[in-house]
């Protein structure tokens, strides 16, 4: 199980709200309000996980 990328929230992959792939890596949201929030400033969120999600 991973985490939602933007609320942290644990996330079963295949129950995940959105997977969102940027520069060839997967991440997750739980919900539409955290894939909006993620889409709007991604680069925030994926600096704040210091760490990749999973690889296509």
């Amino acid at each position: 199980m991973t985490r939602c990328i933007t609320c942290q929230k644990p996330v079963n992959r295949n129950k995940a709200h959105m997977t969102i792939e940027l520069k060839g890596d997967l991440y997750l949201t739980c919900c539409p309000m955290c894939q909006s929030v993620f889409e709007k400033n991604p680069e925030k969120y994926i600096h704040q996980s210091g760490r990749k999600h999973s690889k296509r």
